[in-house]
């Protein structure tokens, strides 16, 4: 497959409907940066938080824009077998992975119980995803627990950067995954990293 046909295959059913839950909104807006984006809309999902009640619309904290999912090349490129994701999001790292026939499972860790029910709908029949309704820095795996790609994708309220979540999750699951990647991880902290990290 070529790159292209993976940020397709990634993005956002018009099934998944713009909405609100909780304090998540889901919302299909037309894309402006027509020169650059081979699509003429995107969706975002953002959330409220206690540090973003003065920004429109929130905090964004996913979209299916072809330059933010070009981000996640490097685990639809590089990934076969078994694989973990950390953080389901808007369900586009699962449905590019599902692109791939070198790929035979898909664990998923995702802490927001509504996330699941909303975006992970699509997934509950398809044999290849599995769903855990878990936080993924307090997962202790099993010492014979085993996947050949891990990809890191977490959103967190709070005072720690997503790099070093990331980071921790990087760690904690160094002994079970034979590669990891990150979105946004820094190029130059994977020298740093006690695993192969990809991205």
């Amino acid at each position: 497959m070529l790159p292209q046909d993976y940020l397709k295959a990634a993005r956002v059913p018009k099934s998944l409907e713009p909405q609100t839950f909780g304090l998540w909104t889901i919302e299909r807006r037309p894309e402006r940066r027509k020169l650059c984006e081979p699509w003429s809309d995107y969706t975002l999902l953002h959330r409220v938080t206690l540090a973003s009640l003065h920004m429109e619309p929130g905090e964004v904290v996913m979209e299916d824009s072809a330059r933010e999912l070009s981000r996640h090349l490097p685990i639809w490129l590089n990934a076969h077998g078994r694989i973990l994701v950390t953080g389901l999001g808007l369900g586009c790292v699962v449905r590019g992975l599902l692109a791939s026939p070198r790929v035979e499972h898909i664990d998923v860790l995702e802490i927001d119980r509504r996330i699941i029910d909303v975006v992970g709908a699509e997934f509950y029949e398809e044999p290849r995803v599995m769903l855990h309704h878990v936080d993924a820095l307090r997962v202790r795996p099993s010492p014979d627990a085993h996947w050949n790609f891990a990809w890191h994708d977490i959103w967190s309220e709070g005072e720690e950067g997503l790099q070093l979540l990331h980071g921790r999750l990087m760690i904690l699951f160094e002994n079970h995954c034979d590669n990891q990647g990150a979105w946004g991880f820094p190029r130059w902290a994977k020298h740093l990293m006690p695993t192969k990290i990809v991205g």
